[in-house]
């Protein structure tokens, strides 16, 4: 079951209005059928960054050795969700210091999240935003007066660099709900379980994110909707790095045969099964890459004179609901009209040949079990050239 996270970022221990309305979103989401859990920041004591630069040089921070730290702890429970809700209330027109303390730790806590050469702007969703890449995420912030427009944009400078989509936001000044002293003892003062505006926007926030896990508006190759098929440290050789293997050499009994594909039918075909009667050739494309992948297949086609079958295998990550396969079937259709159609959906294809967004490949299988796999550069011409002479022995 899907699952979505509340994290509330007030300095209340009880009698919090934004984490009222984070539970009245997180119920929302739930008649929606995921799975939430609120938590709090404030129960997790995150001690201040002390500008060590250990996790801007492939290093722990020292700081997760400590017994009292347990960002660790927090890092591996939002993990856990594939959406997020956070609530908070507004200190001095922006968020209380809770969460750049946060985020000013949000670090690598696991040897994978170490797994890179050199640390820049590009870098920052691999190594510190693991847990938060390719999710979706709704933000409810609440005041007395003014404040939440500049709170509500205090952190979306971090949640773009990490690859987080926020999918909802809502603000709102909760004037005679506000549970601070000051009013509360004020005649017109109100509970705020009875702001009922106030209630629907936290609902609405809750009902979007629920619907649209799985959505990114990132370019994430591979991505499952709980964050997961990025290449990471440990993995078997075969599963690493396909690209550069298959470029040293054919692929003998390779996995790529049995590597299954659906056709515009949805029935599952292996790959192998495509190559048995004669040589296939496929361009693989993700929606960035489609405006590439049709003239390619026409260069293959004059080339290979139908000697050789070629096909497109279109990249598909997971889909949010609102999105159909038919709706994917036909804009594909449109991009190569008349060329035989298959899909690798949830891009499966990803963690075998290691693509990036916009970056088609040709894959050509000269029989069942002999497969390799060109990267499509600015090269383009000599990719093409390589795979002439691959097939040359088996095309006449």
């Amino acid at each position: 079951m899907k699952k979505i996270i509340g994290l509330a970022g007030s300095m209340k221990k009880h009698h919090s209005s934004s984490e009222y309305l984070l539970s009245v979103a997180l119920e929302a989401a739930a008649e929606q059928g995921v799975q939430t859990e609120l938590l709090r920041l404030n129960d997790y004591n995150i001690l201040p960054c002390d500008g060590c630069g250990n996790c801007m040089n492939g290093k722990h921070c020292h700081l997760l050795k400590d017994p009292e730290d347990q960002l660790t702890e927090l890092y591996d429970k939002l993990k856990e969700a594939d959406g997020f809700v956070f609530a908070s209330p507004v200190y001095a027109l922006s968020l209380p210091a809770v969460w750049k303390n946060w985020i000013d730790r949000c670090e690598p806590c696991s040897d994978e999240d170490l797994d890179f050469e050199y640390y820049n702007y590009d870098r920052v969703a691999g190594v510190k935003g693991k847990a938060f890449t390719g999710k979706v995420a709704g933000q409810i912030v609440v005041a007395a007066g003014p404040g939440h427009e500049w709170a509500l944009a205090s952190l979306m400078p971090c949640f773009t660099a990490i690859k987080l989509s926020m999918i909802a936001s809502a603000g709102i000044s909760l004037i005679e709900y506000d549970g601070q002293p000051g009013i509360r003892k004020r005649s017109w003062s109100k509970p705020i379980e009875e702001a009922e505006e106030a209630k629907m926007m936290a609902r609405a926030v809750g009902m979007r994110v629920a619907s649209s896990l799985g959505f990114s508006y990132f370019d994430l190759p591979g991505q499952s909707g709980a964050g997961q098929g990025q290449g990471s440290g440990g993995q078997d050789p075969m599963e690493q790095d396909p690209m550069e293997q298959s470029r040293e050499h054919g692929m003998q009994a390779d996995p790529w045969s049995a590597f299954t594909v659906q056709n515009v039918k949805d029935e599952e075909i292996a790959l192998g099964e495509l190559a048995a009667e004669r040589p296939r050739i496929f361009v693989i494309g993700d929606q960035q890459a489609s405006v590439r992948c049709g003239p390619l297949l026409e260069q293959l086609e004059q080339q290979f004179g139908g000697k050789a079958a070629c096909a497109l295998i279109a990249r598909v990550g997971q889909l949010p609901h609102f999105i159909t396969h038919e709706f994917v079937k036909e804009k594909t259709g449109q991009t190569v009209p008349g060329f035989e159609l298959y899909y690798d959906w949830e891009d499966k294809l990803a963690s075998r040949c290691s693509l990036a967004p916009g970056q088609p490949a040709i894959l050509v299988g000269r029989s069942r079990e002999e497969w390799r796999l060109f990267a499509v550069d600015e090269a383009e011409g000599r990719e093409i050239g390589r795979v002439v002479d691959y097939l040359d022995e088996v095309v006449v």
